[in-house]
């Protein structure tokens, strides 16, 4: 079993990890399809879906049962996101467009209880699992749940380049994870991968990274266009999404069926 919270520690050792964003099939099987699937992770997304908390709760609650982490993407810095989808029982948070030292402290306080933070309280919930949290060691509840709980900041736009420095030195942050596509929109050169300045960017927050000793996450679409950042030392893989998966093996599969209907 690979265990609620095995993310952190697996990174550690150094292991490369692959798993998928979900932002369309919100139904309560998705999580146990893709720990079927063999997946590592999976991250619901609340920034890029029209997913309410109520749907990506049922996701963790079904990622929990399959014994799958189920990180949750939440759409800004706010705390009231962050709040629920842990108290739900997610194995952690990614934060999109983190850009500063205050963003980082941001995180800190939400994500972990006090003293470390200011994280509000409330057992007995998806988070335990339910059941009669009198019953609950409270304090070491606390201390586990500070350390095991995953943090992710993704570093977007020019402005997280400039200020990298400060938002790594904090040490706060389990995993960077670049995004691309954000990024080079920023820079004005919209998805244009290869492009230098882009190119350049990224190996500024790869090495800037591997000097704070922060594992290093990416998005892609494929193995061959991601093969370039596992040789970069990138462990935390998200290779596209459910709805892209399901249309691109579809279309390969009937293409697949009109070939060889042609060749008869």
């Amino acid at each position: 079993m690979k265990g609620q919270y095995y993310v952190k520690t697996s990174l550690k050792r150094g292991e490369i990890l692959i798993g998928t964003f979900v932002l369309e099939f919100g139904g309560s099987a998705i999580a146990t399809l893709l720990a079927s699937a063999g997946a590592d992770f999976l991250i619901a997304d609340l920034e890029h879906s029209s997913f309410s908390i109520e749907t990506v709760g049922r996701i963790i609650r079904n990622a929990r049962g399959a014994n799958i982490p189920c990180i949750v993407r939440v759409p800004a810095l706010e705390r009231h996101f962050v709040s629920r989808v842990l108290d739900a029982g997610a194995t952690g948070v990614m934060i999109p467009r983190v850009e500063s030292h205050e963003d980082i402290e941001k995180i800190k306080r939400w994500t972990k209880y006090a003293p470390e933070g200011d994280r509000g309280v409330a057992f007995g919930i998806g988070h335990t699992d339910y059941g009669d949290f009198t019953k609950l060691d409270t304090r070491g509840y606390v201390r586990n749940a500070n350390q095991e709980i995953l943090t992710i900041g993704q570093i977007e736009t020019v402005t997280a380049v400039e200020n990298l420095d400060d938002i790594l030195a904090t040490g706060e942050l389990d995993v960077v994870f670049v995004g691309p596509y954000d990024l080079s929109t920023s820079m004005g050169i919209s998805g244009e991968l290869d492009h230098p300045q882009l190119l350049e960017a990224i190996k500024k927050i790869i090495r800037q990274a591997q000097t704070h000793n922060i594992p290093l996450g990416c998005y892609v679409n494929d193995f061959e266009s991601g093969e370039q950042w596992l040789n970069s030392g990138v462990q935390l893989i998200a290779c596209g999404n459910d709805a892209f998966l399901l249309t691109r093996k579809f279309a390969e599969e009937r293409q697949k069926f009109k070939n060889a209907a042609n060749s008869k």
